[in-house]
């Protein structure tokens, strides 16, 4: 396996918190109450109809987070509803509660569709205002042995992703959401991956991106929760 020094400097309020020390991700049911989990459902189908390919034939090989990952797959903006959800004092609290880190969104989220056979997201780290990703599987259309599951890599956070590459995904976990599942991912660390949609699967996911905030730092959210009541 070919190794190498750490490629960013992880957080020390990370690296004392719950979902670091599960590896960086958790999957979990139940962030959204059935009404809240309707209205987004609703909200992706909509923006499906104004929702754009994007395709790239071949990564640029960062090592770090960030970079342009080789893909296939249709994506949306989010939309209020989307954001009002993930936003919202009660569900930062919950992630709190979940993974042991104060976060807040670093702005709108966005909507992606594996919709054709092939559709895929190559090996990558998230771009740095995207230390939590909370994604939450919409719709899921065929069973779990078919192709195009997330894979996630928490041997290899400490790791450029050339060591990932080398070791191959036989080092993957394989991070399984049906519908109504949400993951919560240390996506600017722990390194991860869509393998190719085959020809029965279908799924649309909802993304959001959150910062991590410093220890002792109270986000505006949880200012506004305070001063309000709510």
């Amino acid at each position: 396996m070919i190794t190498g020094a750490c490629p960013f400097e992880i957080p020390p309020e990370i690296k004392v918190s719950a979902l670091y020390a599960s590896g960086g991700f958790v999957v979990f049911r139940g962030l959204l109450a059935d009404e809240s989990f309707r209205e987004l459902v609703a909200e992706a189908l909509t923006a499906r109809a104004g929702g754009k390919r994007n395709v790239l034939a071949a990564s640029d090989r960062t090592e770090e987070r960030g970079g342009s990952p080789c893909r296939a797959f249709t994506s949306a903006p989010g939309g209020v509803v989307q954001w009002r959800l993930f936003s919202a004092p009660a569900l930062l609290a919950s992630l709190a509660q979940i993974c042991g880190l104060s976060a807040q969104p670093t702005g709108g989220g966005s909507y992606t569709y594996y919709e054709e056979a092939g559709d895929f997201l190559a090996l990558h780290r998230d771009i740095v205002t995207c230390d939590l990703a909370v994604i939450t599987c919409l719709q899921e259309t065929a069973p779990e042995h078919c192709g195009g599951g997330l894979l996630v890599y928490p041997r290899h956070m400490s790791e450029p992703l050339l060591s990932v590459r080398a070791a191959g995904r036989a080092t993957a976990i394989p991070a399984v959401l049906r519908r109504g599942d949400t993951i919560a991912l240390l996506g600017g660390i722990v390194p991860h991956e869509v393998i190719p949609m085959e020809q029965r699967r279908q799924r649309i996911v909802s993304v959001m991106c959150y910062r991590v905030l410093p220890a002792g730092w109270v986000s505006s959210y949880s200012r506004r929760s305070r001063m309000t009541g709510g």
